[in-house]
């Protein structure tokens, strides 16, 4: 039980992480807020379901 939670708070920490870092890029870089968050959302989706799918099992 323990190791599902761990999954998917993996998954969602990559969601927040991610949207963050998508804000900061985005006014970093000069573009649309929206993009960068659901670009850095979705990178951060990606990245966490990755870490929680080759995590030790």
């Amino acid at each position: 039980m323990t190791e599902q939670n761990w999954r998917a708070s993996g998954v969602g920490l990559g969601l927040v992480f991610g949207a963050g870092i998508g804000i900061i890029s985005s006014l970093l870089l000069g573009f649309e807020l929206v993009y960068g968050i659901a670009a850095g959302a979705a990178f951060g989706y990606l990245i966490g379901l990755v870490v929680s799918l080759t995590g030790k099992t």
